[in-house]
């Protein structure tokens, strides 16, 4: 690969070592070659050292950016908090309440079958209150198991 000012600077390098040494040195081609290289990872080293030091400056400010904005966010959640809380009780809780979409009533028929039962409502109550003990005597084991 060779770049435009390489090339100027190969015959710029070789001009003036033709015209003060008058032929009593002689520079081998891989002198040339080697000031060549050095002269190119020196710019080279130059760019990657600047685009280097730009990248890190710009992820830096970036971090840093966003670093600001959680500590923000953080900050300002009561404030959020509290303005949500009352939007809420205005928004909800002045308005009427509506009707639910689905009911949770059983059919007629299923209702008749019950009914026929005498004194369902009794039984069912005694059926609750006993599902209600036995759910709490399990939970009351495990948590002693604990």
């Amino acid at each position: 690969m060779s770049w435009t000012y390489l090339s100027d600077f190969w015959d710029q390098i070789t001009g003036a070592v033709a015209s003060t040494t008058a032929d009593l040195i002689s520079y081998p081609v891989s002198f040339f070659q080697n000031i060549g290289n050095a002269v190119a990872g020196a710019v080279g080293q130059i760019f990657d050292t600047l685009f280097h030091t730009f990248s890190d400056l710009f992820i830096f400010g970036a971090w840093t950016g966003e670093m600001i904005g959680a500590i923000f966010s953080k900050l300002s959640l009561p404030f959020s908090f509290v303005y949500n809380f009352f939007k809420n009780i205005y928004i909800y809780g002045f308005a009427t309440p509506s009707d639910p979409a689905v009911s949770y009533t059983f059919s007629t028929s299923t209702l008749e079958v019950f009914d026929t039962i005498p004194a369902w409502d009794t039984m069912s109550m005694i059926l609750g209150i006993g599902l209600v003990i036995i759910v709490g005597f399990g939970i009351f084991k495990l948590i002693i198991k604990i």
